[in-house]
This record gives structure tokens, C-alpha cells and sequence, in this order.
């Protein structure tokens, strides 16, 4: 019988975020392997306080007793459900377009009173966007706060709502769902540097 000490641990550990990277339809995985080489890449920007929660799920026990034991009689366990959510504060027509799944708006126009100025000007353009409740698959890859570590999830389905409170937080979309892979056994990986196996 071997005994692992927890010692020999210390250096298994992921923490901090210093990027956050999304593909769109999420990671490709062939024979263990997955290549961005040809793949566009988008650093999302993620709130600092509460902007990135990744949870494998909370699961139910239930549990059938019967008259004079203490002890459950039986019980059953069902599996949580995984929940991802990610605060992304931006408006950035890569951005929009990544988590709505289409091209944003067109270009919008405004003509103001003339008492009525926003630095100086009495006309505002943008381009617009609608948020239609469409779900997006994407691949996230975390890069930890020392750069030295990868969190890489293969797949999340996310839906994405807009969000102003007009206090501490911009403007910023919200994106909200669930670990698509989570029963493959490549859904999640830490990933460390190191050379490429030769071909």
C-alpha cells in the first residue's frame, strides 16, 4: 500500500486569470489532440470581481428512510448541473457577434436637440444590435495569473443577456449556461507549456 502525501501536490493547483480565450463551436479534439493554428482566437474581457464561475454542479441525494433505523434505508444521488457564467463588459462588434451567434445591427443615427449635446455634438451614431435568446457553443481557454498554466474547456453552451446597472459595472453582456462535454472524457484539461511531440 503506497500513501500519496498531499506535499507532493503543492504544485497542482490552477488559480488567477490573467486571459480568457473563446473559439467559436468550441474545441475540435482529434486523437488527444486539438490545433488552433488555422482557428481565430477572441480574448474575451471578464470582470475582475465575479466574472468567471465555472461549477460542475451541486448533486441531490434522495433519501428513503423506514420506522426505527436511523440510518437511510436507501438513497439515490442525481448528478448536479453544470453551470458556467461568464461577465464579459464590453460592446465590441467581434464580441457581439461571437456570443449572438450574427452580424450585429446596422448603423444607427441620432439627431438630439440642440440643448440636448453629448461632447459637443448634436448627432450619435453606432452600430446597433438586438440580443435574440440564441444558445452559442464556444471552447474557453483560461490562462492562469502566472502564465504558466491553461484551463482549457472543450465545449460550453451559453445563452447571452445584456447588463447595465448603471453603478460600478459598464455596460457588459453576460453569458450564461452549461458544460456542453462535461460526459466526454477530454471536457476539461489543465495543460502546462512543453515541446510538441515529433511527428
Amino acid at each position: 500500500m503506497a500513501v500519496t502525501k498531499k506535499s507532493a501536490m503543492s504544485g497542482d493547483v490552477f488559480s488567477g486569470i490573467s486571459a480568457l480565450y473563446a473559439v467559436k463551436g468550441g474545441f475540435t479534439v482529434a486523437e488527444g489532440k486539438v490545433d488552433l493554428s488555422s482557428v481565430d482566437l477572441i480574448e474575451l474581457p471578464v470582470s475582475e470581481s465575479g466574472g468567471v464561475s465555472i461549477n460542475g454542479g451541486t448533486p441531490s441525494n434522495s433519501i428513503c428512510r423506514v420506522h426505527g433505523l436511523n440510518a437511510p434505508w436507501t438513497s439515490r444521488m442525481t448528478p448536479g448541473d453544470a453551470e458556467v457564467t461568464l461577465q464579459v463588459p464590453t460592446y465590441n462588434d467581434t464580441v457581439l457577434d461571437l456570443v449572438y451567434g450574427e452580424d450585429t445591427g446596422d448603423n444607427l443615427g441620432i439627431t438630439l436637440p440642440a440643448d440636448a449635446k453629448v461632447a459637443g455634438k448634436t448627432y450619435l451614431s453606432g452600430k446597433s444590435f438586438g440580443f435574440p435568446e440564441k444558445a452559442v457553443n464556444l471552447g474557453l481557454l483560461i490562462i492562469n495569473d502566472t502564465e504558466d498554466k491553461a484551463l482549457f474547456i472543450k465545449k460550453v453552451k451559453v445563452m447571452a443577456s445584456p447588463q447595465f446597472d448603471g453603478e460600478d459595472t459598464p455596460f457588459a453582456v453576460n453569458l450564461s449556461g452549461t458544460v456542453a462535454s462535461g460526459a466526454d472524457k477530454d471536457a476539461i484539461a489543465i495543460l502546462e507549456p512543453g515541446d510538441a511531440p515529433t511527428p
